[in-house]
Protein backbone atom coordinates (compact mmCIF):
# COMPACT_ATOMS: atom_id res chain seq x y z
CA UNK A 1 0.00 0.00 0.00
CA UNK A 2 1.55 3.39 -1.03
CA UNK A 3 2.21 6.06 1.71
CA UNK A 4 -0.45 8.60 0.36
CA UNK A 5 -3.25 5.56 -0.03
CA UNK A 6 -2.30 4.69 3.72
CA UNK A 7 -2.55 8.33 4.67
CA UNK A 8 -5.91 8.42 3.67
CA UNK A 9 -6.97 5.13 5.14
CA UNK A 10 -5.93 6.09 8.87
CA UNK A 11 -7.94 9.32 8.41
CA UNK A 12 -10.98 7.29 7.28
CA UNK A 13 -10.50 5.07 10.52
CA UNK A 14 -9.55 8.45 12.99
CA UNK A 15 -13.24 9.62 11.23
CA UNK A 16 -15.12 6.37 12.02
CA UNK A 17 -13.79 5.89 15.53
CA UNK A 18 -14.47 9.68 16.15
CA UNK A 19 -18.09 8.96 14.59
CA UNK A 20 -18.40 6.46 17.34
CA UNK A 21 -17.88 8.51 19.89
CA UNK A 22 -20.24 11.20 19.32
CA UNK A 23 -22.97 8.69 18.31
CA UNK A 24 -22.60 7.33 21.78
CA UNK A 25 -22.75 10.74 23.23
CA UNK A 26 -25.89 11.50 20.89
CA UNK A 27 -27.61 8.40 21.85
CA UNK A 28 -27.35 9.09 25.68
CA UNK A 29 -28.09 12.54 25.72
CA UNK A 30 -31.47 11.21 27.56
CA UNK A 31 -29.70 9.16 30.31
CA UNK A 32 -29.13 10.46 33.65
CA UNK A 33 -26.03 11.55 35.10
CA UNK A 34 -24.16 10.49 31.50
CA UNK A 35 -20.76 12.15 31.03
CA UNK A 36 -19.68 12.93 27.54
CA UNK A 37 -16.57 11.31 25.98
CA UNK A 38 -14.03 13.22 23.76
CA UNK A 39 -11.63 11.61 21.59
CA UNK A 40 -8.00 12.65 21.61
CA UNK A 41 -5.86 11.80 18.31
CA UNK A 42 -1.96 10.54 17.92
CA UNK A 43 0.03 11.75 15.12
CA UNK A 44 1.98 8.65 13.70
CA UNK A 45 5.31 9.18 11.29
CA UNK A 46 5.96 6.19 8.92
CA UNK A 47 8.74 7.31 7.39
CA UNK A 48 12.25 5.28 7.86
CA UNK A 49 14.40 7.81 9.33
CA UNK A 50 12.57 11.80 9.91
CA UNK A 51 15.57 13.65 9.68
CA UNK A 52 16.23 12.83 6.30
CA UNK A 53 12.63 13.37 4.94
CA UNK A 54 11.53 16.28 2.97
CA UNK A 55 8.50 17.84 3.87
CA UNK A 56 6.21 16.75 1.13
CA UNK A 57 7.41 13.24 2.16
CA UNK A 58 7.28 13.51 6.13
CA UNK A 59 3.44 15.07 5.19
CA UNK A 60 2.81 12.04 3.21
CA UNK A 61 4.28 9.46 5.51
CA UNK A 62 1.65 11.00 8.78
CA UNK A 63 -0.97 9.16 9.47
CA UNK A 64 -3.51 10.27 12.28
CA UNK A 65 -5.56 7.80 14.99
CA UNK A 66 -7.88 7.84 17.86
CA UNK A 67 -5.72 7.08 20.82
CA UNK A 68 -8.26 7.05 23.22
CA UNK A 69 -10.94 8.97 24.70
CA UNK A 70 -11.47 11.31 28.15
CA UNK A 71 -14.19 11.85 30.35
CA UNK A 72 -15.97 15.18 30.45
CA UNK A 73 -16.69 15.50 34.44
CA UNK A 74 -18.57 18.50 34.18
CA UNK A 75 -21.87 19.04 35.73
CA UNK A 76 -25.25 18.01 34.17
CA UNK A 77 -28.20 20.42 34.59
CA UNK A 78 -30.01 19.47 37.33
CA UNK A 79 -34.26 18.52 36.76
CA UNK A 80 -36.63 18.76 39.65
CA UNK A 81 -38.96 15.77 39.73
CA UNK A 82 -40.34 15.77 43.04
CA UNK A 83 -39.54 12.08 43.76
CA UNK A 84 -38.73 11.43 47.32
CA UNK A 85 -35.86 9.08 45.99
CA UNK A 86 -34.31 10.84 43.27
CA UNK A 87 -31.13 12.76 44.64
CA UNK A 88 -28.67 14.91 42.71
CA UNK A 89 -25.14 16.13 43.67
CA UNK A 90 -24.24 19.48 43.39
CA UNK A 91 -20.50 20.34 42.58
CA UNK A 92 -18.37 17.42 43.03
CA UNK A 93 -18.44 14.05 44.14
CA UNK A 94 -20.38 10.59 43.77
CA UNK A 95 -22.63 7.99 45.01
CA UNK A 96 -21.45 5.03 45.62
CA UNK A 97 -23.15 1.64 44.43
CA UNK A 98 -21.97 -2.40 44.99
CA UNK A 99 -21.94 -3.70 41.68
CA UNK A 100 -21.08 -6.80 40.45
CA UNK A 101 -17.72 -5.32 38.88
CA UNK A 102 -17.35 -4.14 42.66
CA UNK A 103 -17.59 -0.83 44.11
CA UNK A 104 -18.85 1.68 41.37
CA UNK A 105 -19.21 5.36 41.61
CA UNK A 106 -22.23 7.42 39.79
CA UNK A 107 -24.14 10.72 39.38
CA UNK A 108 -27.00 9.27 38.40
CA UNK A 109 -29.26 9.62 41.75
CA UNK A 110 -32.33 7.75 40.46
CA UNK A 111 -32.96 5.42 43.50
CA UNK A 112 -35.94 2.97 44.59
CA UNK A 113 -36.34 0.55 47.35
CA UNK A 114 -36.26 -3.01 46.17
CA UNK A 115 -38.50 -6.05 47.78
CA UNK A 116 -35.85 -6.56 50.50
CA UNK A 117 -35.96 -3.15 51.65
CA UNK A 118 -32.78 -2.01 50.12
CA UNK A 119 -32.26 1.50 48.20
CA UNK A 120 -30.98 0.67 45.27
CA UNK A 121 -30.03 2.21 41.91
CA UNK A 122 -31.41 1.59 38.29
CA UNK A 123 -29.80 -1.29 37.14
CA UNK A 124 -30.52 -3.14 40.82
CA UNK A 125 -27.26 -2.45 42.63
CA UNK A 126 -27.47 -1.44 46.29
CA UNK A 127 -26.70 1.79 47.18
CA UNK A 128 -23.96 2.44 49.92
CA UNK A 129 -24.64 4.61 52.85
CA UNK A 130 -21.60 5.10 55.17
CA UNK A 131 -22.58 1.97 57.28
CA UNK A 132 -22.68 0.11 54.53
CA UNK A 133 -25.84 -1.29 52.31
CA UNK A 134 -28.98 1.11 53.24
CA UNK A 135 -32.27 -0.86 54.17
CA UNK A 136 -35.25 1.55 54.61
CA UNK A 137 -38.18 1.10 56.59
CA UNK A 138 -41.53 1.83 55.41
CA UNK A 139 -42.40 5.64 55.93
CA UNK A 140 -42.04 9.20 54.87
CA UNK A 141 -38.45 9.31 53.37
CA UNK A 142 -36.47 12.69 53.67
CA UNK A 143 -33.18 13.50 52.70
CA UNK A 144 -30.91 16.25 53.71
CA UNK A 145 -28.60 18.73 51.91
CA UNK A 146 -25.29 16.74 53.69
CA UNK A 147 -27.17 13.22 52.58
CA UNK A 148 -28.52 11.84 55.86
CA UNK A 149 -31.81 9.71 55.65
CA UNK A 150 -34.56 10.24 57.97
CA UNK A 151 -37.57 8.02 57.62
CA UNK A 152 -40.70 9.45 59.56
CA UNK A 153 -38.43 11.58 61.38
CA UNK A 154 -35.96 9.30 62.52
CA UNK A 155 -32.43 9.25 61.01
CA UNK A 156 -31.69 6.08 59.62
CA UNK A 157 -28.42 6.24 57.14
CA UNK A 158 -26.55 8.46 55.47
CA UNK A 159 -25.47 8.30 52.00
CA UNK A 160 -21.76 7.90 50.78
CA UNK A 161 -20.46 10.40 48.74
CA UNK A 162 -16.65 10.70 47.64
CA UNK A 163 -14.39 12.02 45.38
CA UNK A 164 -11.36 11.45 43.66
CA UNK A 165 -8.34 14.09 42.97
CA UNK A 166 -7.67 12.35 39.55
CA UNK A 167 -10.70 11.27 38.01
CA UNK A 168 -8.46 10.23 35.12
CA UNK A 169 -8.25 7.18 37.10
CA UNK A 170 -12.27 6.24 36.45
CA UNK A 171 -13.36 4.39 33.55
CA UNK A 172 -17.08 3.85 32.18
CA UNK A 173 -19.09 0.32 33.22
CA UNK A 174 -22.38 1.22 31.26
CA UNK A 175 -23.83 4.61 30.96
CA UNK A 176 -23.96 6.24 33.98
CA UNK A 177 -21.49 4.20 36.11
CA UNK A 178 -17.49 4.23 36.84
CA UNK A 179 -14.84 2.45 37.99
CA UNK A 180 -11.07 2.75 39.59
CA UNK A 181 -8.73 1.29 37.02
CA UNK A 182 -6.22 0.49 39.24
CA UNK A 183 -7.17 -0.06 42.80
CA UNK A 184 -5.60 2.26 45.60
CA UNK A 185 -6.19 5.39 44.54
CA UNK A 186 -7.78 6.90 48.01
CA UNK A 187 -11.37 7.73 48.18
CA UNK A 188 -11.88 11.72 49.57
CA UNK A 189 -14.39 13.73 50.95
CA UNK A 190 -15.66 16.10 48.44
CA UNK A 191 -15.92 19.59 49.18
CA UNK A 192 -19.22 21.43 49.62
CA UNK A 193 -20.75 18.46 49.42
CA UNK A 194 -24.75 19.23 48.64
CA UNK A 195 -27.42 16.94 48.10
CA UNK A 196 -30.87 17.73 46.45
CA UNK A 197 -33.74 15.52 47.12
CA UNK A 198 -36.57 15.52 44.44
CA UNK A 199 -33.42 16.14 41.50
CA UNK A 200 -32.24 14.63 39.01
CA UNK A 201 -29.20 15.75 37.42
CA UNK A 202 -29.37 15.10 33.29
CA UNK A 203 -26.59 14.23 30.54
CA UNK A 204 -23.94 16.73 30.62
CA UNK A 205 -24.00 15.95 26.49
CA UNK A 206 -24.68 19.36 24.35
CA UNK A 207 -26.65 18.25 21.40
CA UNK A 208 -26.22 21.28 19.41
CA UNK A 209 -22.39 21.06 19.46
CA UNK A 210 -22.34 17.26 19.00
CA UNK A 211 -24.28 17.50 15.98
CA UNK A 212 -22.34 20.14 14.22
CA UNK A 213 -19.01 17.82 15.11
CA UNK A 214 -20.75 14.52 13.44
CA UNK A 215 -21.55 16.72 10.22
CA UNK A 216 -18.11 17.94 10.03
CA UNK A 217 -17.11 14.52 10.67
CA UNK A 218 -19.36 13.21 8.03
CA UNK A 219 -18.38 15.71 5.44
CA UNK A 220 -14.89 14.98 6.26
CA UNK A 221 -15.25 11.01 5.98
CA UNK A 222 -16.67 11.40 2.73
CA UNK A 223 -13.82 13.52 1.77
CA UNK A 224 -11.36 10.79 2.51
CA UNK A 225 -13.79 8.04 0.89
CA UNK A 226 -13.23 9.96 -2.73
CA UNK A 227 -10.01 10.48 -1.99
CA UNK A 228 -9.29 6.81 -1.63
CA UNK A 229 -11.18 5.73 -4.49
CA UNK A 230 -9.93 7.93 -6.61
CA UNK A 231 -6.63 6.59 -5.90
CA UNK A 232 -7.56 3.36 -5.64
CA UNK A 233 -9.34 3.87 -9.07
CA UNK A 234 -7.60 6.10 -10.88
CA UNK A 235 -3.92 6.82 -10.00
CA UNK A 236 -3.55 2.47 -9.43
CA UNK A 237 -5.30 1.85 -12.84
CA UNK A 238 -3.15 4.95 -14.78
CA UNK A 239 0.16 3.50 -13.48
CA UNK A 240 -0.91 -0.18 -14.17
CA UNK A 241 -1.97 0.21 -18.10
CA UNK A 242 -0.09 2.88 -19.24
CA UNK A 243 3.32 2.63 -17.54
CA UNK A 244 2.87 -1.44 -18.02
CA UNK A 245 3.02 -0.65 -21.95
CA UNK A 246 5.33 2.23 -21.80
CA UNK A 247 7.62 1.58 -25.13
Amino acid sequence: MDSGLYSAYSGLRASADTLDVLSNNLANVNSTGFKSDEPFFRLFNHAVAESTVVPLDQAINDSTVVQGTTTNFQPGPLTLTGGALDVALEGEGFFVVESPAGTAYTRNGNFHVNAEGHLVNSDGYAVLGKGGPIRLPQGKVSISQTGDIQVDGSRVATLKVVDFPDKRQLEKLGSSLFILKEAGQAEQEPKDLLVRQGSLEQSNVNPVKQMMLMINMMRQFEELQKTVNMMMNTVNDRSINQVGHAG
